[in-house]
């Protein structure tokens, strides 16, 4: 449980159209950084890894922010933006905190966003029309951003190979495709599939 974007995807992807992906996603690394969301490895510490077989990454876990008991997170219908480490709280759901803005509750990491050119896949992924299922929780924490903005630039390169969904709604993704839009040319005419999860 927790909020979750989700994405089936090919099991392999052309190294053309990869290197894309990974080239317009490093374009974005010193506008999050700008925006307070310093990316980390997949543990939560060091670098992000940006390969032309890999992309991988998370918030970083000692943000410094402020230590606060937010549960389990959800965004409000009409949360967005990001305020690291700032009490964003707008009430509460069954499980945690509703936040207006992405944010922490002093551990920027969650869950690591991981992307593979050609995927190994678990023993739990089965293909379903030729496509298997990934996912990614990230608790709507600055990251999220991050996140949101490597699916948005994936299915721009990827086309049908990568079909995207997310438990958030489009109004959620708004600020991730006009990042998108801004730096890279592209974003806006991004939309989110449904039942992928």
């Amino acid at each position: 449980m927790g909020y979750t974007h989700y994405w089936r995807r090919a099991p392999q992807f052309p190294k053309e159209m990869f290197a894309g992906v990974v080239g317009d996603f490093k374009r974005l690394l010193p506008l999050f950084e700008l925006a307070g969301i310093p990316l980390a490895g997949s543990d939560g510490s060091g670098k992000p890894t940006l390969t032309p077989d890999l992309i991988v990454f998370n918030g970083l876990e000692k943000c410094g922010h402020d230590r606060i008991d937010l549960g389990i997170t959800w965004p409000t219908p009409d949360a967005g933006g990001v305020a690291p480490g700032q009490d964003t709280t707008s009430g509460t759901w069954f499980a945690g905190a509703l936040l207006r803005q992405r944010t922490c509750g002093g551990d920027c990491s969650h869950e690591s966003f991981v992307l593979e050119r050609i995927l190994k896949p678990g023993e739990w992924q089965k293909p379903e029309a030729g496509k298997y299922f990934e996912f990614c929780k990230t608790a709507y924490k600055p990251y999220d951003l991050a996140v949101t903005a490597a699916l948005i630039i994936a299915q721009h390169h990827l086309g049908n190979l990568i079909v995207v969904s997310s438990d958030g709604e489009e109004q959620h993704w708004f600020d991730a495709k006009q990042l998108c839009q801004m730096e890279l040319g592209y974003g806006m005419d991004f939309h989110l599939h449904v039942d992928v999860a």
